[in-house]
């Protein structure tokens, strides 16, 4: 039987959503889907508190009023569509053991594994551009610090998707070798790791206008056996599910037959519907 669910959208406490979390479980109903894993982002738990920035995360006090959210949605939702709690958790080299106590202290069905922060600046903040715009060798050590976050995220053994994985080309900026040269080794870490990897149809709404992971990346991935989660990244409710008809297309072209669910953070894989 096939299953649609959008396996990453946010709120409102991230500071850069909009809408009421009921809105978005209603336009993932509209949208047809059979399941929504809300997975707003986790707190600044690696930056002292003067440091935290409420337009790019839910404060610390936050987090625990947000899972008391999510699961009265998933119990006033249940029968018309499943409501997933999860968590899009940043990967900071050195801070694996806090986040692993943080994770630990609440009932998630599935986390998101993401480098937004990369040796004290942000890969996909406007503010970087001035750092892409160096030209094409530093474009390129940007990507290679990224794949190396990358690889020690999914080696971590922290997250049960790696988010956006080609994130860096969000504005444009590629390197001149996929990867920087390491996309080989990229992909073997998810493998080895185990890690899911999102289709997500949010690039598209960004300045690069291209699906994360790219069609050649996503195959590579495919080709080795990791298994692909939908997303849509959704930041307002009319996100929710946006794209996916070209979302399957993508995926059946690169070898994809099967979509991952996370419940309670073990993943079944289910059949994409037919003819897509």
């Amino acid at each position: 039987m096939s299953f649609l669910c959008d396996t990453h959208t946010h709120t409102a406490r991230c500071g850069h959503a909009g809408g009421r979390d009921e809105e978005y479980i209603q336009h993932a109903i509209a949208r047809g889907l059979n399941a929504i894993a809300v997975t707003d982002h986790v707190p600044f738990y690696w930056l002292p508190p003067d440091r935290h920035d409420p337009t790019l995360a839910m404060a610390p006090e936050e987090l625990p009023r947000y899972v008391e959210a999510v699961l009265a949605l998933k119990d006033r939702y249940r029968g018309r569509i499943e409501v997933l709690l999860g968590l899009e958790a940043d990967y900071v080299a050195g801070q694996e053991e806090k986040l692993a106590r943080l994770l630990e202290s609440y009932p998630f069905d599935v986390v998101l594994g993401s480098v937004h922060w990369l040796n004290g600046w942000w890969v996909d903040a406007p503010s970087s551009l001035p750092r892409y715009r160096l030209g094409a060798a530093e474009v390129d050590r940007v990507w290679a610090e990224y794949a190396q976050a990358l690889v020690a995220a999914a080696a971590s053994g922290l997250f049960d998707v790696l988010a956006h994985l080609d994130l860096p080309k969000k504005f444009g900026f590629r390197p001149s070798t996929p990867f920087a040269g390491v996309q080989r080794e990229v992909v073997e870490a998810v493998a080895t790791a185990g890690c899911a990897v999102e289709l997500s149809s949010a690039g598209r709404r960004k300045p690069v206008g291209e699906d994360y992971p790219s069609p050649e990346l996503l195959a590579a991935l495919a080709a080795a056996g990791v298994p692909v989660v939908l997303s849509s990244d959704a930041h307002a409710p009319a996100e929710v599910g946006w794209g996916f008809e070209q979302l399957l297309a993508t995926a059946r072209a690169a070898g994809v037959e099967r979509a991952a669910v996370f419940r309670q953070r073990r993943a079944v894989a289910l059949p994409l519907p037919p003819g897509c």
